[in-house]
């Protein structure tokens, strides 16, 4: 038993090394990260054990078969708070693409998080913002593990666009004001990957 808590211990000490020091790169450099080809594109994403803060009991995003642009941000950092609303106005624009899907996940300033805590922060900052998102969250911080081990994860805010093979097309590190219109036009070309019935809806019938 004791030794059952220990690992647990040792295991939430090195979730929350790993999210400290990728909040430490974001706090001093998120902004104004250099382009640079980055390790995770290519890369097949793994599943994430990613919680809605919408639906707790919801399902965690799956990749195949869609195109998603998967964002990982936090209320406190200043870049992600420029970013935010870009992302929301793309996820806007799209909103009548079945084949698209923005992933944005609120992340505390270092890991684990609590649920409650995440949650409440997340929607007065939506709330007070006026914007429309759906959220996710990495209560245990394991998301962020996994994708600073696979993916290169090192700043925030980092967005990930994941082809319908799953995987990663492009990534983004940072907060740049061209970002926006980039991503529109990679998620377009993606898209353009999707069947024609995945990627638009049905025509209406001829009368």
């Amino acid at each position: 038993m004791i030794a059952g808590r220990f690992l647990r211990l040792a295991a939430s000490a090195s979730v929350a090394i790993a999210c400290a020091g990728i909040a430490c790169v974001c706090l001093s450099g998120g902004c104004g990260a250099a382009a640079r080809p980055h390790p995770a594109v290519g890369q097949t994403m793994a599943a994430l054990p990613l919680v809605s803060l919408s639906d707790p009991q919801r399902a965690a995003p799956r990749y195949a078969d869609r195109v998603t642009l998967l964002n990982l941000w936090g209320t406190w950092c200043m870049p992600c708070r420029r970013e935010l609303p870009g992302l929301v106005r793309l996820a806007a624009r799209l909103e009548e693409e079945p084949g698209f899907q923005l992933v944005a996940v609120s992340c505390g300033p270092g890991g684990p998080d609590e649920l409650a805590e995440i949650s409440a922060t997340t929607r007065d900052f939506l709330g007070g913002q006026r914007l429309s998102l759906d959220a996710w969250a990495d209560p245990d911080g394991m998301a962020r593990v996994i994708l600073a081990n696979a993916c290169g994860l090192e700043a925030f805010p980092t967005s990930y666009l994941i082809g319908p093979d799953a995987r990663v097309r492009a990534v983004w590190v940072g907060y740049r004001p061209r970002d926006e219109a980039d991503m529109a036009r990679a998620i377009v070309e993606t898209l353009k990957e999707l069947p024609a019935t995945a990627a638009a809806p049905p025509a209406p019938a001829a009368r």
